[in-house]
């Protein structure tokens, strides 16, 4: 069961399922706005709340560096 570990409204929120981490990152246009899921390599497991927020921002600003990551 996917369980929520940490959470910054409209930012991130991570997850931890079965021994595995994922964030979810707020994306926004002006059409709409929506959510991406990224799954956490394993020096980020222990990242702190502050961490975490820049890690989000990176994924909005250089989505193309981390799709290899995304969860569909």
């Amino acid at each position: 069961m996917k369980k929520e570990i940490m959470k910054h409204n409209w930012d991130f929120i991570l997850y931890e399922e079965n021994g595995k981490k994922t964030i979810d990152v707020a994306f926004y246009n002006s059409f709409a706005d929506f959510t991406r899921e990224f799954k956490l390599q394993e020096d980020e497991f222990n990242y702190d709340f502050e961490q975490l927020k820049v890690l989000a921002e990176d994924i909005r600003k250089n989505y193309d560096k981390y799709k290899d990551r995304e969860i569909e």
